[in-house]
């Protein structure tokens, strides 16, 4: 059955509440579907940015295994997705156990031009949990890894956290109010360093101190799926403008907010 955002109001009439304003204790047995995954369901978001606005419109074409274990495709009707969720959903593989839902393959980077590639890996990394105590962290992956940027050794130390964080009875956006939401967040922590040679001898220099530069907030309604996603980049690299002829080839700071918004969806019997 297709359904509109205007038809989910006559359902939801009288319960409209500003988002997060009420919290219910998370049961051990929420048996609640929060991201169903049946064959040809679809998903339609606005995502909003400072400077543009654009859709995506994703849905379930499949199933694949993996190891003996059978996920989810999902992907877009567009060639790129613009919003940050729906690309780590339709660039992995997806599966629900038990009422979480479990992502397999890699988290991307920071959506910010000229900042350097990362690629985390999601072994079975969980998404959220109904069932998990609010504030309980699912997954903490962390690593580093090293890229050469204009003959800059650029070693970069990553943690990501993936946080359930509370059980709503409802929750809305700005065109719609859900009952029976959920919250998880992810948080990508970065420190970044280079070296370099200075009278022959080598200095560790610090280019970005431990930061939470990313910060995404995901909102799932029962039945349904994702519903709201904000993405918040935010940091500011080290002043080194005092060392003579070092120039870190990085942006130097970034402040953004990036929302994607539910319009429409069907969920498949």
């Amino acid at each position: 059955m297709k359904y509109s955002l205007l038809s989910l109001t006559i359902l939801t009439l009288g319960l409209i509440s500003c988002g997060g304003d009420d919290t219910t204790t998370p049961s051990s047995n929420n048996s609640a579907t929060y991201f169903p995954l049946s064959l040809n369901s679809s998903w339609s978001y606005t995502n909003e940015s400072e400077d543009q606005t654009s859709q995506d419109n994703m849905f379930v074409f499949g199933t694949q295994q993996e190891n003996g274990v059978q996920y989810t495709n999902l992907d877009t009707q567009e060639l790129n997705s613009g919003g940050f969720m729906v690309g780590l959903l339709t660039q992995n593989l997806v599966r629900n156990e038990n009422g979480k839902l479990i992502v397999n393959g890699a988290l991307g980077g920071v959506p910010v031009e000229g900042f350097p590639d990362i690629s985390i890996p999601l072994n079975n990394a969980v998404l959220f949990d109904p069932n998990a105590l609010n504030g309980t962290q699912l997954n903490i992956i962390t690593g580093s890894f090293e890229e050469i940027i204009m003959d800059f050794p650029i070693i970069i130390e990553y943690t990501s956290i993936t946080t359930q964080e509370q059980v709503l009875p409802s929750y809305t956006t700005d065109t719609q109010t859900y009952t029976d939401v959920i919250q998880s967040n992810i948080v990508l922590n970065l420190e970044i360093s280079t070296e370099v040679q200075v009278g022959g001898t080598t200095l560790s220099l610090p280019i970005l101190s431990s930061q939470d530069v990313l910060v995404v907030e995901n909102y799932y309604a029962a039945n349904i799926g994702l519903v709201y996603s904000k993405e918040t980049v935010d940091y500011a690299l080290e002043d080194l403008s005092g060392i003579p002829g070092l120039e870190i080839p990085l942006p130097e700071q970034n402040t953004s907010t990036s929302t994607a918004t539910l319009t429409s969806f069907e969920i498949a019997n």
